[in-house]
């Protein structure tokens, strides 16, 4: 049997790109997309709830099967399915056909998402795979720095059609890199059969580890805490404050310098302070931040300002918690490391999908309910997280 190889960082960074960028540079145009169809914004909201659970539902059938097939082949499975929705995307006629161009991103980029971190989890030890993991989070900082930038320019100055033009020409030349460069870092294939019976004992099997469920948790609500600003504040920003979606994607340069901040910190410290400490101080940090922003908001300081800067602080505990946290539940199974990678994400992004999803209601109440419904999300994470470190003490 050959040893197991690692890919090199600099091209799993690159691979991680492709999704994120995805998910986060339409987001300033979903409002000019609800007046271009003549549509409602609950509708036009699928196109980032149904992307953020299919990239879970993806993520959870490609772990399964990159334990079974290798890593490799999925990924350029994916990135080909990511960059037929992307092409999709872009000539929609109708919302509708928009909505099932974003499916087939997800469906394709979750593939490409989930086997980076699962390649990281094959080669490397706990706490070396908590660092490496943090630059790939990096990566996706990143991605979510220059994506809604970006997004908003192209959708301000030329249309948002041209946003979907943009990320499959980035994506094309991910996926060439890809083909040349791109190894395995699995050589153990299973000899049985592949069943859906076996995989969902499987799946049974590893939600009954206490340590898995609850770092994986963890990440959960964290990502959902995340996920339900990002969905909602283009419409805020543009129909309350009365912005433009270029004007949105300067501000969130705040938001998401905040992640690369943390996870280039966790990727510096995270061994020397621990998995457990890293988790409790992001949390904890990204606590106090949208605690603050709830008092203000209740003071009437409503200033876009004050919102985008605490809300770098959330990113940046974030950053610190999120590498540690999955890293924590993986590392807790000795194996089907890419079926429990799968399972987590999808345990994420579905309750992701479902809080966004409830946003615009949530914001029908007013902007603060908005952050109160973060600030939960937040409490039920450091929850989790006593729960999962309790567990892993006994």
């Amino acid at each position: 049997m050959k040893p197991t190889t690692l890919p090199p960082l600099w091209l799993l960074m690159m691979i991680t790109l492709a999704s994120p960028f995805a998910m986060n540079v339409f987001n300033p145009a979903m409002p000019d997309v609800v007046r271009a169809f003549g549509s409602r914004i609950d509708i036009v909201q699928l196109t980032l709830t149904l992307y953020i659970f299919t990239l879970g539902f993806s993520q959870l059938l490609c772990g399964a099967l990159s334990d079974h097939f290798g890593r490799r082949p999925l990924m350029l499975i994916g990135m080909i399915i990511h960059l037929v929705g992307s092409l999709l995307a872009a000539v929609a006629w109708d919302v509708w056909v928009l909505i099932v161009g974003r499916i087939l991103q997800a469906l394709g980029g979750g593939a490409t998402l989930l086997l980076v971190r699962t390649m990281i989890l094959d080669a490397t030890e706990k706490s070396e795979a908590g660092r490496l993991l943090s630059f790939i989070y990096m990566s996706v900082a990143i991605a979510q720095m220059i994506a809604p930038t970006m997004g908003g320019y192209l959708n301000y100055y030329l249309d948002w059609r041209y946003i979907f033009y943009f990320s499959f020409l980035m994506n094309l030349i991910i996926t060439l890199v890809m083909f040349r460069k791109l190894g395995e870092s699995t050589f153990v294939r299973s000899h049985h059969h592949f069943s859906l019976r076996g995989l969902f004992a499987r799946y049974l099997s590893i939600l009954k580890s206490p340590i898995y469920l609850g770092y994986a948790l963890t990440a959960g609500f964290i990502t959902s805490a995340y996920l339900s600003f990002a969905s909602i504040m283009p419409y805020i920003f543009v129909d309350i404050f009365k912005g433009t979606s270029a004007e949105y994607g300067n501000w969130f340069l705040f938001v998401s310098g905040g992640f690369f901040a943390g996870s280039l910190m966790a990727s510096k410290i995270g061994v020397r302070f621990g998995m457990d400490r890293m988790i409790q101080f992001g949390l904890g940090l990204s606590l106090s931040a949208v605690g603050a922003l709830i008092i203000c908001l209740n003071m009437g300081y409503s200033i876009v300002a004050l919102i985008f800067v605490l809300m770098g602080l959330v990113t940046f505990g974030r950053g610190l918690a999120i590498p540690n946290a999955q890293s924590g539940a993986i590392s807790s199974l000795e194996s089907s490391k890419g079926t429990a990678n799968g399972l987590m994400v999808f345990m994420q992004l579905s309750i992701a999908s479902l809080v966004g999803q409830s946003m615009p209601t949530i914001l029908g109440f007013g902007i603060t309910y908005v952050f109160i419904a973060m600030f939960s999300l937040l409490l039920l994470a450091a929850t989790a997280h006593f729960i999962a470190k309790s567990a892993a003490s006994d």
